[in-house]
């Protein structure tokens, strides 16, 4: 039988698979190292948005010629899709195809040439990827809101973060907003008396860039511990570690947006509700994303009870929040890595359908929006990862909140 197929060289060896299996071949540029993958796996690549983990052939047949492959291949394999390591693509062309063989070859003009076979990769767990952007979001709970704090002037002030499009460290009085350059602007009560330390751009009809100090935390909190006040500039305020935080108005970062804000092109201004909120996190060195919806409450470290007897070896703890009692969850088993312990550490408590449970994180790095179909579901829910949130040419692991299953 004849077939379109792909014929290649890895090492000295020749193989062909057939092209409706091929999804396509790239040259690899970014790889995301991930430890806990198998030893042949490089990591994971992203190719014009569809994310694979990218499979070392020569690695798994325990070959050294050295040589370094820069070519992959994107194939798809008993349903699932992987990126594989080539030296060469030597030609595609029709070749015959022999099924009464034990094993299955092609034939080239009298040639043999090998079918590849990755039937070895079903003996372990790796992460493979696809979009699923049909599946609908979790509701946000309406009961709780979220707010970006930082420190200005030896207050503690707070923006909703629905109209925070991003923040940046502050390096100079300018930055690029979807490629365009943007002046600063300071002198009004949102950033005067700031540290210059982080940069602050809202989004509405206009953008607005503003420097501010250092950013705290993105705090959620229910909305019955918020008080309601008159004012012109705050409309809101509660405690922060027995600290007062005011939040600024709506109406009023909206008439600082329509006074100060630069017009930036209808076609590359996005509104947030077309997006997913994510949260960026630092665990044990490394960074990982959990969809904003995910996240029932934000607590401090020292909330927790970490001596706490328990044979799961991923469980460093237990808390009690207004959600209840839960276990908290340790990354340090799997990444092979000590958490950081420091005054950013949080507790991360998530909660899906049928659980409710705790993660110990070093760190809250940021809070960003991300198209729907910049976020690649996994095909496996029981590792650790739960798909890939692709930002700008960033590939960021996303936390499957329902591991481990055994809890």
């Amino acid at each position: 039988m004849k077939v379109a197929a792909l014929e290649f060289r890895v090492a000295d060896k020749f193989f062909a698979i057939e092209m409706s299996r091929v999804k396509h071949f790239f040259e690899v540029e970014n790889i995301i190292r991930l430890d806990f993958l198998p030893s042949f796996v490089e990591g994971i690549v992203n190719y014009n948005n569809y994310v694979y983990p990218l499979i070392s052939l020569k690695k798994a047949w325990h070959i050294d010629d050295g040589k370094k492959e820069d070519t992959a291949v994107a194939i798809v394999f008993n349903n699932r899709e992987y990126a594989i390591l080539i030296d060469e693509i030597i030609k595609i062309d029709e070749l015959d195809k022999k099924e009464n063989f034990l094993v299955e070859v092609f034939e080239e003009n009298g040639k043999l040439i090998g079918n590849l076979n990755l039937e070895f990769l079903d003996d372990y767990n790796i992460p493979t990827f696809k979009n699923r952007t049909e599946n609908k979001e979790r509701k946000k709970d309406v009961n709780k809101e979220s707010f970006l704090l930082y420190e200005c002037g030896g207050e503690i002030l707070g923006i909703d973060t629905s109209v925070v499009k991003k923040i940046e460290d502050y390096e100079n009085d300018s930055v690029v907003v979807n490629g365009m350059l943007v002046k600063l602007v300071s002198g009004e009560k949102i950033y005067k008396e700031c540290e210059k330390r982080n940069i602050l751009i809202l989004e509405d009809e206009k953008v607005l860039a503003c420097p501010i100090g250092n950013i705290i935390d993105v705090h959620l909190i229910d909305k019955d511990e918020i008080t309601l006040v008159r004012d012109d500039v705050f409309e809101k305020y509660f405690l922060f570690k027995s600290q007062e935080v005011k939040i600024f108005s709506k109406n009023y970062l909206k008439k600082l947006i329509d006074k100060f804000g630069a017009v930036v092109k209808k076609d590359k201004v996005k509104k947030f509700d077309e997006k997913i909120e994510v949260l960026l996190l630092n665990i044990c060195g490394e960074r990982f994303a959990i969809r904003m919806s995910s996240v029932a409450d934000i607590s401090e470290y020292n909330e927790a009870s970490l001596n706490f007897a328990n044979d799961n070896p991923h469980v460093k703890g237990i808390i009690t929040t207004k959600e209840g009692a839960t276990f908290i969850l340790s990354f340090e088993k799997v990444l092979n890595k000590k958490p950081e312990i420091t005054d950013d550490s949080k507790i991360i408590v998530i909660k899906d359908e049928k659980h409710l449970k705790a993660i110990l994180v070093d760190g809250i790095d940021d809070i960003i929006y991300v198209k729907k179909e910049n976020i690649l579901l996994s095909n496996d829910n029981d590792g650790i990862i739960g798909g890939m949130v692709l930002k700008d040419k960033e590939m960021i692991p996303l936390i499957n909140i329902s591991w481990p299953k055994d809890l």
